[in-house]
């Protein structure tokens, strides 16, 4: 089930039910700029600025001014939900929506650098907050990676439960983090097992 939800103008927002829980999304014509797990609490919190529409009353879709093709903001909310549910499913590895670093807040080059290195982390594997932050051109950020992992705009797309501590510990909702490694290498176990059938998030 997807809700869809006004934001702000230029902005097209959705309330996602899947099997990790409740998503907000955000996009732009630029790309995704948003993605908050939330539970029915924050949502009741949130209802000053998320005027959520439940579908299937016949009303009018809240982003239907937005540019509805594959490359308007409408679009690539269509595309990244489409990808959040195939990653949970097991079917699918690597997300390839593109970001709209302003609109998510990003502003400085490290913090782009560092997100888009963390995507280069291959599915099920790991790298740790020092090795993002050399590969992102500054060795000596290792906190501040951490810190980026921890108010990352767009998790699942910009995979932030692969990156864990020098000493191997998992940062933020190190349970949480650790579900999704396991259901990504639980994929890759049935793969090389020769399984054609994927392996859904539990």
């Amino acid at each position: 089930m997807s809700v869809r939800a006004a934001r702000t103008p230029g902005v097209a927002a959705r309330l996602l039910e899947t099997s990790a829980g409740l998503m907000i999304v955000e996009a732009t014509a630029v790309g995704v700029s948003r993605l908050q797990q939330v539970d029915e609490s924050e949502l009741h919190a949130a209802d000053a600025w998320f005027d959520v529409k439940h579908g299937g009353g016949g009303g009018e879709d809240d982003d239907e001014d937005l540019d509805r093709g594959p490359g308007g903001a409408s679009g690539l909310l269509d595309r990244l939900s489409g990808q959040v549910r195939a990653y949970l499913a097991g079917e699918l590895r690597d997300f390839d929506v593109p970001l709209d670093w302003a609109a998510a807040g990003v502003h400085d080059e490290f913090s782009r650098e560092a997100y888009r290195e963390i995507q280069r982390i291959p599915y099920g594997e790991t790298s740790t907050y020092g090795q993002i932050s050399v590969d992102a051109g500054r060795p000596r950020n290792a906190r501040r990676v951490g810190r980026l992992c921890s108010i990352v705009p767009v998790p699942f797309v910009i995979p932030v439960h692969r990156v864990i501590r020098a000493d191997g510990g998992m940062g933020n909702c190190p349970e949480y983090r650790l579900r999704l490694l396991e259901h990504e290498r639980r994929n890759l176990a049935a793969a090389r097992g020769g399984s054609h059938s994927p392996v859904p998030f539990v």
